[in-house]
């Protein structure tokens, strides 16, 4: 088995979250019209996508994006699908097998919006029990296949909890085509200053 891209890829019109600043491209140079070389112009808030957040995003003096070291999303993940549509609450959670220093993936239905161009406010999202529990746990991070764990509108408790226990959230994920199971997971982010977060590319390899 190769490795499978859980990438949403960037383009002009896709999926965002209505308080983070859309993808937008435009050509500098193109060869089409006659320039010698293909070049673009790229601007978009750091939440777009698949993106991390570091602590920073919530926390005001969390860690930022440069206090967390290049290879921290690479290592040990674990899938767990939760296919009902209902929100992810602690008794879901709470007999999983899940150990110190895991990375947790949680799939659910959100998936299959996160190729399309329209944000849904009636997504599934993680409950605050089953947040804190996962903290507790241990966990080195927490993947999420919507832009947010958290209710549309909410005051983002659920982030607050995680974020705040210093536990890194990787958002935006496309789990559509992944079995539930343990995974190496790679997945790099932009080196930026004062990050509260930023772009990933993640694959998994069983």
């Amino acid at each position: 088995m190769g490795c499978i891209d859980i990438t949403v890829p960037m383009r002009p019109g896709m999926l965002h979250h209505p308080a983070v600043p859309p993808f937008e491209s435009e050509d500098v140079f193109s060869m089409d019209r006659g320039d010698g070389a293909n070049l673009k112009r790229i601007c978009f808030g750091t939440h777009i996508g698949t993106h991390y957040d570091s602590p920073y995003h919530q926390i005001n003096d969390g860690k930022k994006g440069e206090d967390i070291p290049a290879d921290f999303f690479i290592g040990k993940a674990k899938v767990f699908s939760f296919p009902s549509g209902e929100n992810i609450t602690l008794g879901d959670v709470k007999d999983l097998d899940i150990e110190e220093g895991d990375m947790v993936l949680l799939k659910t239905p959100n998936s299959k919006y996160m190729l399309g161009d329209t944000f849904i406010e009636d997504y599934v999202t993680l409950a605050l029990d089953a947040a804190e529990y996962l903290v507790k746990k241990g966990i080195r991070a927490i993947g999420f296949d919507y832009l947010s764990p958290d209710e549309y509108g909410s005051n983002d408790p659920a982030h607050k909890i995680i974020l705040g226990a210093g536990v890194p959230i990787i958002e935006g994920l496309y789990l559509g085509e992944v079995e539930p199971g343990t995974y190496k997971m790679t997945a790099l982010f932009l080196s930026l200053k004062n990050s509260d977060g930023g772009p990933i590319r993640a694959i998994l390899e069983k």
